[in-house]
């Protein structure tokens, strides 16, 4: 009986595995920044949200639209601070 295998067996990383670098853990040189939060941006972070991608997919997906503004997320500190600023926005607007 012929066995064919449809896969290669030099799988060197896990299917679905991507190229993009982690988040970078903070540093103690991080800095506060100030967010540009707008409505585009922050329907689109719902939006985001509602899709439930991987961390890596949304932070990608945000700084293609922080960049303009000279902004991206890089860290986790960065992550973090951009997800208080949405916090904020949503409670100056009358969004939550």
């Amino acid at each position: 009986m012929s066995h064919s295998n449809r896969f290669p067996h030099r799988i060197t990383k896990p299917f679905g595995a991507s190229n993009v670098s982690p988040l970078q853990p903070s540093g103690s040189t991080t800095m506060n920044r100030t967010w540009c939060i707008d409505h585009r941006l922050y329907g689109t972070y719902q939006k985001l949200r509602a899709c439930q991608p991987s961390v890596l997919q949304m932070v990608k997906a945000l700084n293609v639209l922080l960049a303009p503004h000279g902004q991206t997320i890089e860290t986790c500190f960065d992550l973090e601070q951009f997800i208080d600023a949405i916090d904020e926005f949503e409670r100056v607007e009358g969004l939550s």
